[in-house]
């Protein structure tokens, strides 16, 4: 999951990078890696509603003491089975859009600041620490470049 600050840079970039610029929706890559980050957001909100109805269940109906019968008979067990297929279906759309994410070329710094932005977001900041800052570095970098590089 992106860090705070990593998700307010990725969220800034549409105005700072072009701004008053139609060249950002011109740009396959960054059409391709929003579609992308949505997703991926979309991932997070499920997970941490995962996280949290699991937390209940383990809290108030003792779940792993339970047989699969009876979670199964659980109202909540229906919504786990929801976000879990959900989660699933997202992954998979979003795996498919990655593998050809490195085809698609950038038309404008924004797109690559979108694709820098996937990246990002793939680098968890708990388990490579450097890398994470460094794309989160380059990423600041792109934007700077931008508002003083035409287009």
């Amino acid at each position: 999951m992106p860090s705070k600050s990593t998700r307010q840079v990725i969220a800034s970039l549409p105005t700072i990078l072009l701004p008053g610029s139609g060249k950002a929706y011109n740009d396959n890559a960054a059409a391709a890696c929003s579609e992308w980050l949505a997703r991926h957001n979309e991932q997070e909100t499920l997970a941490k509603s995962w996280q949290r109805l699991e937390s209940y269940l383990i809290r108030e109906r003792e779940w792993f003491q339970l047989t699969k019968r009876e979670r199964a008979l659980l109202p909540e067990a229906t919504q786990l089975n929801e976000i879990s297929n959900s989660l699933d279906e997202l992954y998979a759309l979003n795996q498919s859009l990655l593998n050809t994410l490195s085809t698609i070329g950038a038309a404008t710094s924004y797109g690559l600041a979108c694709k820098l932005s996937v990246a990002l977001a793939l680098i968890h900041p708990e388990e490579n620490k450097e890398v994470h800052k460094l794309l989160l570095s380059v990423l600041r970098d792109v934007k700077t470049t931008a508002l003083t590089i035409k287009e």
